[in-house]
């Protein structure tokens, strides 16, 4: 009598093992599907943020034409905003000639020189420290 028991626990518990590897395949089938969809969700999110920012950069110029009604004018706002980029982010005056080979940032060499010289020895943007050997003039032609 208790062989016939334990063999029908047995039984009991191996059908009750099956229905939970099922659901438990059925909850991993499941979760496979929302994280894919997720992942497509977040793709779709940062596409639409990228063509949104497009779209309001091209409002941006189309508002520059609407306020500028010569081309003359809006051609050389964008020549001075380039020149801008150029120039160095310390001083505004002088030109990009000098980059600091730890971050990559660029400046005139005479600020980086004056930094160095007076041991403000970090770079101004971002603070990462430099030495000696890490500024090295560029020529941008």
């Amino acid at each position: 009598m208790v062989a016939v028991e334990a063999a029908q626990l047995a039984e009991d518990l191996k059908v009750q093992l099956e229905h939970t590897q099922a659901k438990l395949k059925e909850i991993q089938v499941s979760v496979a599907e929302n994280r894919t969809a997720r992942e497509r969700e977040s793709s779709n999110l940062k596409r639409a943020q990228e063509d949104l920012s497009r779209l309001r950069r091209k409002l941006e110029k189309q508002k520059k034409v609407e306020v500028y009604s010569d081309a003359d004018e809006i051609l050389q706002e964008e020549i001075n905003q380039y020149k801008a980029k150029l120039r160095c982010p310390c001083c505004n005056t002088r030109d990009k000639e000098t980059v600091l080979t730890k971050c990559f940032h660029v400046f005139c060499y005479e600020c980086l020189k004056m930094r160095y010289d007076t041991r403000q020895r970090k770079c101004p943007k971002c603070n990462c420290a430099f030495g000696a050997n890490d500024f090295h003039r560029i020529y941008i032609t």
